[in-house]
This record gives structure tokens, C-alpha cells and sequence, in this order.
């Protein structure tokens, strides 16, 4: 059965349930505790069940019910749609698949957003995951699909917001955590209120020396926020954070290498390290006026720093290692006027973005050569390869519009503009620039087929336009790879650059019941999408540059089930099936490489006892193919994680074991770009185990 045909017939499904159903309308909403208010689907508060587009919330009393669970990428694995897999083998270089994008490590697909505002790497658009320790977070919002409509660039395969919520009930929590890999964790956050203004802060360290040779990696963070005036219609708030982590890199292993020694570096990473250092500082504000009438506008600057080595294979016999020195600033401003009631039950939101960033890049050489070469060099960085400075500034508008006719039925329409101009000088030779705009509509519907007071049941569809511009590095990065032939060194960025730009139709289904009176609730949440691509970006060896070379179709199904108890018993599982294949090109009909075709998680929590809590995790990944030809497929692999805790008034004890099972796997992996065939993979840690002690008051 094609998927069209299952979108088919789940909207003729969706369309015949409200006449067959003959259900009492009641306040489902207080007899089925299982919807929340989101801010990501709308950028202002809605129900998430009354959304037109797949919206999942992870609340910090959930996250602390699974296991293996290290930072936030380990707790949005449990998202029906994620795939996460790690570069580093134990689950802190994450690189998130969500509907079959997927960035390698060099681009980001997904906008990660912290109270409402992005924090996306501003030269490549990657996510430092590390930024927020999971003490600091009240909530997790997930928008999947393409939302250019509301957030323009890089939305494309959803959106993430980080919700620290000062606003929250008064906690403090204190935790230190040690284990395998010389791992040592501490972080704690505070939630108060002072003479009526609301203060939150958190703070992080961890150190650990990996499972691997040069695999050290340290990272420390620190936040604030707190009102600055506060009434009864209106509210400023200024935060601010600071984050630093240094870390190596061990690199990828061809399977020879692993049989040998899985946990060696690889001899042509054996220099490569990172220090990044990010600050930021944001005032946001809210007012309410009139009715319901409510502006908010936000201004938030940062400042990212990142210095080390970086390696390049070139082949598997031959690198090229470079010293890099970037330096980022960016400042963005936004603004949204919301006016419900116009004319019915409505709601018009509309908005603005701007934002102005500079970026200061230098590459320095190191050493060229083979592992015999690499082996023998000390590090010291030599003579300048290449420099220059760039800037990007964007400019965005958006309306959106939603009504209810109906009390079942809900429809929105949204559209935006944005216009991405960017410029580079380098150091020596001309001035490139690129100016590219986007018009992305969209428009969705939802309806409410059942409310009962044991069943709420909501299915929604869209249409959508999204976008995405090529990253500054991939426009201007100016690093230079030498070649054996003139002109002897050519650049990978290419600024002639086009964004990929794609048309989305989605359908999907929230379903939430009573099970058992007072004791057993669920949820069933099931999502089908088709999106059409043009213009992707991907590396071409034949030029070594950057460049836009396929069309590809992303077709894919995400379900997910959700029961619980009153007794904190919990069970979820998730199914992720995403089919990428190429619509032109050598590969048209191949599978695109990297993407693991099914991704399925899950996850138990059950009570022993008054005080003790025992939880599991399972994630599995099948069908990778690691070159666009389909010719050498990853072997499929699967984790088991398990925690324990044990909890005596504000004190918990915890005990976790990671990969328990011992299996041996790797996530990802690349085949030798010399065309040899030789397949580069990252191999993931096996059996590893911490405890920790924490207290809340």
C-alpha cells in the first residue's frame, strides 16, 4: 500500500468519524489530562491536540522517568519521529534525523530554540546540545515538519523550543553523577521569587575521558533569568548565559581498525580538538491590552568563539588537517502582535523577525599527508591558508490566521516572507555576496472527531511550502583542500549556492483515552507525510565543492503510543519509518545514505515498591545504507538502557547502566570519498554504568 493511499484513506476516515460518532461534548479536556498548551505550533498558546501540524511535549517529570537519558538528545529519542545517532559512540556528539534530513555533522535541519528564541550556530546552523542540562529544563516542545511559515530558514524538518520557564512552581535540585569513562557530572538550578520577581538560575560541569583514545571532553555553563517588571498585564525579563566546552576527536575507524582496537583514535584525528565559548543575553517582554490583545517583542544577542583542528579525509590513505579560528556575533529582534476575537472564534497573529550577524574566520595548515605523516607531526599549527569576514542579515514577516467555525472544527493559514542577504570579503580576492527570498505559505486543518469522557480524538492535515538557505561555512568557508594538479588547492564553499526548497502534505492523528477510570489513561499519536525537495545540497567530489545536485522525495510514517498510570507506571513506544529516495540524478530511485529507514524507541518506567522506580529504554536502528549507490548497508543495531532509583524524602539515589546488553554497533558512518570503497564508521561505547545522588527542595 503506498502512502498516498494511506493518506488517502485516513482523511476519508477523518471525514466519516463525526457523522458515524454520535458522542456528548463535555470538557474532555479536564477528564482527559493528557493535552497540554503549547507555544512552537503557533508561536503563541494553543492545545496541542487542536494543532495542524505533529507537536509532542516533554514535560521534566517524564524525562526523569527514562533511562539512558544523558542530555537532552537521549530524552527527544523518545519523540516519535527522531532518530539520534552519536559521532562520539556514548550520546554526546548527537546528530538528530528528523524526517530523513540529515546534516552530517556539517548543517542542521532542525531550529533549536531556548524560551522562544534560536540558538542555532550562527556560521553552520548546528546545535550545541550541551548548553542546557536537563535541571534547568521545565519542558521540551517538538514541532516536526517543515514550519518555514511561522520560522523561516532552517525549520525545515522541525522545531525544538526549550521551555526554563521562570514562571514555574519554586524547586532548587542539587545532582552529582559519576561513572565509566572517567565520568564526572554536577549541576543544580534554582527557581525562586524574590519581592515578587520570579529568578531562575542553573549551573553545569562534567568532565569524562571518553571511551575512546582522545576522547576528552570537559563542559561547564551557567544561566540566569529574572523579571525585571512585573504587573498584572505586563512582564520584562532579562537572562543571560554563558557556556564553554573543549573536547577531542577521535575520529572515524574503518572496520580493519575496529577489529583490532575499537576504542583507537583514528591516526589522521589524533590532533583534532574544539574549545567553544558562547554568550548570551536576551530581554523579552509581553504585554496585554485591550480584551485578549497581547505584543510580545524580544531582543537577544550572543557571542560564540570556536578554535582547534579540524581533519579532512580525502581518501583513506590521505587527510588534510587545518587549524580553525571562528568568531561569530549576532543580534535578533522580533516582534508579534496576537488579536483573538475579530470576527468569530479567531485568532490573528502577526510578526516580524530581523536579524544581523558577522562572522571572522581563519584557516591556518597543519599537516597533509598520509597516517605515516600524521603519525609523526607535533601539532604546530604553520602559515595562514586562508581569512576573510562575512555578514548575514535577515529580514522576515509572517501572518497567520486561525479560526473555529465549529466546535470541532479548526483552520489556520499562514504565510512568510524573508529575504536572507549575505556578504564575505576574504582576506585576499574579491567580495562574494548572495541575496535569496522565500515566500512560504501554509495552511491546515483539524478536526475533532470524538469527545466523550473517555476518548478526545482530533485529525488534522496541511499543506506547506518550506526553505532553507546553504550555511555561511558551505557559501564562504574558504577552507582551502590541496590538490595534487593546479590550480593545487580549490575551496569546498560555493557562493552560488541555491536554498533548497520543498512542498509538504501531511495528515495525522491525536488520540487520547480513559482506559481505566482514575487509574489507566493513554494516547496514540500517528503522523504520514510526503515532501518533495529540490536544489539539496550535498559535497560533489568530482569539483570538491559544495553544490546543489538532487531532488529527493521524503515519505514517512511516525507513531507513537503513550500509557500511564496513577502510580507513576508508564509505557511508550515509537515507531519512525522514513523512506528519502533521490528524484534525479546518477541515484534517482536509490535511498538516500545515512538515513536508518526504521527507528524505533521505547521506554518503561514501573514502581517497586513506595520508593524505588525502575525504568528501561530500548532504541533500535535498521536499514542504513552508507553510499548513494545502495551498495554497503550499516548493520543494524539496538541498545537496551536501565536505571534505578531510590528516593527517601527530598533525596534520590540513582543507578544506571547504558548499552546493558554489552552490544557492540556503530550508528553512522561514510564510505572513503577517494572512491575505494573502504567504509568509515564511528563505533559506539559497550557496557557503561554511573550513579548519582540528588536532592530537591
Amino acid at each position: 500500500m503506498t502512502l498516498r493511499l494511506l493518506i488517502l484513506k485516513t482523511l476519508l476516515f477523518a471525514v466519516a468519524c463525526p457523522v458515524f460518532l454520535q458522542a456528548q461534548d463535555v470538557d474532555t479536556l479536564s477528564t482527559v489530562a493528557m493535552d497540554e498548551v503549547v507555544v512552537t505550533a503557533d508561536r503563541s498558546e494553543s492545545m496541542r491536540s487542536q494543532s495542524t501540524g505533529a507537536v509532542s511535549v516533554l514535560k521534566s517529570s517524564t524525562i526523569r522517568q527514562l533511562a539512558g537519558v544523558r542530555g537532552l538528545p537521549g530524552a527527544l529519542q523518545q519523540i516519535p519521529g527522531f532518530a539520534m545517532l552519536h559521532l562520539d559512540g556514548i550520546g554526546y556528539d548527537a546528530q538528530p534525523i528528523i524526517r530523513g534530513f540529515y546534516g552530517g555533522g556539517e548543517a542542521e535541519y532542525v531550529l533549536l530554540m531556548v524560551d522562544g528564541q534560536p540558538v542555532n550556530a550562527l556560521e553552520t546552523g548546528l546545535v550545541n546540545w550541551d548548553q542546557i542540562p536537563l535541571v534547568a529544563i521545565e519542558s521540551v516542545e517538538i514541532l516536526r515538519g517543515g514550519a518555514s511559515s511561522l520560522y523561516g530558514d532552517a525549520a525545515i524538518g522541525g522545531v525544538i523550543n526549550i521551555v526554563t520557564d521562570s514562571e514555574a512552581s519554586s524547586r532548587s535540585e542539587l545532582a552529582v553523577f559519576g561513572g565509566s569513562f572517567g565520568t564526572f557530572r554536577g549541576s543544580g538550578s534554582l527557581r525562586t521569587s524574590l519581592k515578587g520577581r520570579e529568578l531562575s538560575t542553573y549551573g553545569n560541569y562534567e568532565s569524562l575521558s571518553g571511551y575512546r583514545e582522545h576522547a576528552n571532553r570537559t563542559k561547564f555553563g551557567v544561566g540566569v533569568s529574572s523579571d525585571v517588571f512585573r504587573s498584572n498585564r505586563s512582564t520584562i525579563t532579562l537572562s543571560g548565559s554563558m557556556h564553554v566546552r573543549k573536547y577531542d576527536i577521535p575520529g572515524p575507524l574503518t572496520s580493519e581498525q575496529i577489529a583490532n582496537d575499537r576504542v583507537q583514535q583514528s591516526p589522521f584525528f589524533q590532533l583534532d580538538d574544539a574549545d567553544e565559548r558562547t554568550q548570551r543575553l536576551a530581554l523579552q517582554g509581553r504585554m496585554g491590552f485591550g480584551e485578549q490583545s497581547e505584543l510580545r517583542a524580544s531582543i537577544v544577542g550572543n557571542r560564540r568563539s570556536l578554535k582547534g583542528i579540524r581533519t579532512l579525509p580525502l581518501s583513506a590513505e590521505f587527510a588534510d588537517a587545518k587549524w580553525r579560528d571562528f568568531g561569530t556575533s549576532r543580534v535578533f529582534l522580533s516582534a508579534q502582535l496576537v488579536t483573538p476575537s475579530l470576527f468569530a472564534d479567531d485568532r490573528l497573529t502577526l510578526g516580524a523577525d530581523l536579524q544581523r550577524g558577522g562572522l571572522d574566520v581563519e584557516w591556518r595548515n597543519v599537516v597533509t599527508g598520509t597516517a605515516e605523516v600524521f603519525q609523526g607531526h607535533d601539532g604546530t599549527i604553520g602559515e595562514l591558508s586562508s581569512a576573510g569576514n562575512g555578514t548575514r542579515g535577515a529580514l522576515a514577516m509572517y501572518m497567520q490566521y486561525v479560526i473555529e467555525p465549529m466546535r470541532r472544527l479548526r483552520a489556520s493559514a499562514g504565510i512568510r516572507y524573508d529575504r536572507i542577504s549575505d556578504a564575505y570579503s576574504p582576506e585576499q580576492g574579491t567580495e562574494q555576496d548572495a541575496v535569496h527570498t522565500a515566500l512560504s505559505p501554509k495552511v491546515g486543518l483539524n478536526v475533532r472527531y470524538v469527545a466523550s469522557t473517555q476518548h478526545v480524538g482530533n485529525w488534522y492535515a496541511n499543506v506547506t511550502r518550506s526553505f532553507k538557505t546553504a550555511t555561511l561555512d558551505q557559501l564562504f568557508g574558504q577552507r582551502l583542500i590541496p590538490l595534487p594538479f593546479p590550480p593545487y588547492a580549490v575551496s569546498i564553499s560555493n557562493h552560488e549556492l541555491k536554498p533548497q526548497r520543498g512542498t509538504s502534505l501531511e495528515t495525522g492523528v491525536y488520540h487520547r483515552s480513559v482506559l481505566v477510570p482514575e487509574s489507566l489513561s493513554g494516547e496514540l499519536t500517528l503522523s504520514l507525510y510526503q515532501m518533495d525537495m529540490k536544489d539539496e545540497l550535498d559535497f560533489q567530489f568530482e569539483t570538491f565543492q559544495y553544490a546543489n545536485i538532487a531532488s529527493s522525495r521524503h515519505r514517512g510514517l511516525e507513531a507513537g503510543l503513550a500509557l500511564e498510570t496513577e502510580n507513576l507506571a508508564s509505557l511508550r513506544f515509537n515507531y519512525t519509518l522514513q523512506n528519502v529516495t533521490y528524484r534525479s540524478g546518477d541515484y534517482e530511485g536509490n535511498f538516500v545514505k545515512a538515513i536508518p529507514r526504521d527507528f524505533i524507541s521505547a521506554a518503561v518506567s514501573l514502581p517497586i515498591r513506595d520508593r524505588i522506580l525502575a525504568m528501561a529504554a530500548l532504541r533500535s536502528a535498521r536499514r542504513i545504507w552508507l553510499d548513494d549507490a545502495n551498495t554497503v548497508e550499516l548493520d543494524n543495531f539496538s541498545s537496551v538502557d536501565f536505571k534505578l532509583t531510590y528516593a527517601v524524602g527530598r533525596l534520590t539515589i540513582e543507578f544506571e547502566a547504558f548499552n546493558l546488553l554489552d552490544n557492540l554497533f556503530s550508528t553512522t558512518g561514510f564510505l572513503d570519498p577517494g572512491g575505494s570503497g573502504t567504509a568509515f564508521v564511528y563505533p559506539a561505547a559497550g557496557r557503561a554504568m554511573q550513579v548519582g545522588v540528588g536532592v530537591a527542595w
